[in-house]
């Protein structure tokens, strides 16, 4: 757990500074600086590159992370994994490129009456799929070779520090929409390039092809694998944004504006699952190379835990301050209160469910998660094409919600049915228990002030009645351990920084 813990602390404390610019971003710059049509313009665009690049990946990327440690070799080569890899993922490129034009009329029908704009800017889903095709390959190799955190540096602080710039040009009247939109685009190829010139720089990007009997015979193995995990995963990165796309086919970009600025919204909850997730991927793969079940049974239970307590900790805090974060940005968000609720909730279960995903997908029975995929993906489109046309972006959060709680339920009661790995313990009721008498308590207090006064008091409302109530508990001996820890390299940075003061006084 050391090493989990060192490297998604890191990445935890890169992704919050992520959400912070993000926050700046698709919070305040975006809605006040664009119409709504236009943020669910730019929104979109990345929603639908997200499955033009998964589609093309082709399982590849699974492949990579699951299959590595076999390929793996002292001299860096390993085995041409990196050029067989390189190959595969470029092909289905080029396969996804000359499907996505053949059906070009057909998509561009679709969005033409409730999202015109979209069918304007059609064609820069080409070059923004390539490079979020190829940062996830550059991320999984990365992955791999436990280098995880300069993936997420570009992703969550550079990306967004970039994007920051351009909608203050776009605010100052720089740059027009359609040359933002282009900027846009671009600035997306940025953190590919970066991963390329980092992967190559440690000497990661090795395009000599080996082709011996052991290596095909790997390949033809990890092909399977890569191909079940392509069907089946593919849905992770589809289902989230399905809701978005046939919401603005649906009701158009405004309403899709609104909703996607909520999902963003909550995806502040989901960072402690991605960090926690992307360093202790790897280490599932080995524990199964090594079939050590009691290890993986107790990183399970601990990554579901601190989830489910920093998870709920996150949706407390951005609860309590809706109405300050509604304040900042025009009118018209703030009926996405309800949108929130059921994200909130739906991405809570996500997070309680922990490694079993992943625990899945990375055995022997990962064919499961294929079948669990198709589910997930034709009851969220069904849902989603019931409930948009009765309650719109609300329906589009309802059909999420159920799709998601669904899923996850089915996954825990698999992996507990094939493996007998469990993390759930009934003594976890009490962080929901928590989190509903803390916003009890919340909710009694009147506002105060203004935004800059009201929201620092009810944080700090919030994080002394939770967060010292899960802390005087020990409902999790890491997170304590982790905080005590804190503790004293603060206080011993305090004393030497005072040390230093009197001497020089």
């Amino acid at each position: 757990m050391g090493r989990v813990k060192r490297d998604s602390l890191m990445i935890m404390i890169l992704s919050y500074v992520g959400i912070v610019v993000g926050y700046v971003n698709k919070i305040l710059l975006f809605p006040n600086f664009l119409s709504e049509e236009q943020v669910g313009l730019a929104t979109i665009l990345v929603s639908l590159a997200t499955m033009y690049a998964q589609f093309s990946a082709l399982g590849i990327n699974y492949t990579v992370v699951r299959f590595f440690p076999f390929f793996r070799t002292p001299d860096g080569r390993h085995n041409g994994f990196f050029f067989w890899t390189t190959l595969g993922v470029s092909g289905g490129f080029v396969l996804f490129t000359v499907l996505f034009l053949l059906f070009r009329a057909p998509i561009m029908d679709y969005y033409a009456r409730e999202a015109p704009l979209l069918t304007r800017y059609y064609l820069w889903l080409i070059p923004l799929g390539l490079a979020m095709l190829f940062f996830n390959f550059f991320t999984a190799w990365l992955q791999a070779l436990y280098r995880t955190v300069a993936s997420s540096f570009v992703n969550e602080v550079l990306l967004r520090l970039l994007i920051t710039a351009e909608i203050t040009l776009f605010a100052f009247g720089v740059l027009d929409f359609e040359q933002f939109v282009i900027g846009y685009v671009l600035i997306y190829c940025v953190p590919t390039l970066v991963l390329l010139l980092y992967a190559a720089a440690i000497g990661a990007v090795r395009l000599q092809p080996v082709c011996s009997m052991r290596v095909r015979r790997l390949l033809s193995v990890a092909v399977i694998y890569g191909l079940w995990q392509y069907l089946g995963g593919t849905s992770m990165y589809i289902v989230p944004v399905i809701d978005q796309a046939m919401l603005a086919g649906m009701k158009g970009l405004a309403e899709g504006g609104i909703y996607v600025t909520m999902v963003y919204m909550v995806g502040a909850i989901l960072v402690p699952s991605r960090s926690m997730i992307k360093v202790a991927t790897p280490l599932v793969a080995n524990l199964w190379r090594e079939r050590n079940m009691e290890a993986l049974q107790g990183l399970s239970r601990r990554v579901s835990l601190i989830n489910l307590i920093v998870g709920c900790y996150l949706f407390l805090l951005i609860w309590v301050n809706l109405d300050n974060i509604f304040s900042l940005i025009p009118s018209s968000y703030a009926t996405g209160r309800t949108i929130f609720l059921m994200l909130g909730i739906a991405r809570l279960m996500d997070l309680y469910s922990g490694l079993n995903g992943t625990i899945l997908v990375t055995s022997k029975r990962y064919r499961y998660d294929f079948i669990f995929s198709l589910l997930l993906v034709g009851l969220t489109i069904c849902t989603n094409r019931w409930l948009i046309p009765r309650w719109g972006m609300n329906g589009a959060a309802l059909a999420t919600m159920g799709t998601v709680v669904a899923y996850n339920v089915i996954r825990v009661i698999s992996v507990w049915h094939f493996f007998r790995i469990n993390p759930f313990r009934w003594r976890d009721a009490i962080v929901p228990g928590l989190m509903g008498a803390t916003l009890g308590v919340a909710a009694l207090l009147p506002p105060i002030g203004n935004f800059l006064t009201d929201v620092p008091i009810r944080t700090l409302c919030v994080t002394g009645l939770y967060g010292g109530a899960v802390y005087g508990l020990k409902l999790s001996e890491d997170l304590n351990r982790t905080l005590d820890q804190l503790g004293r390299k603060t206080q011993e940075g305090l004393q030497r920084l005072y040390a230093r003061w009197t001497h020089r006084g």
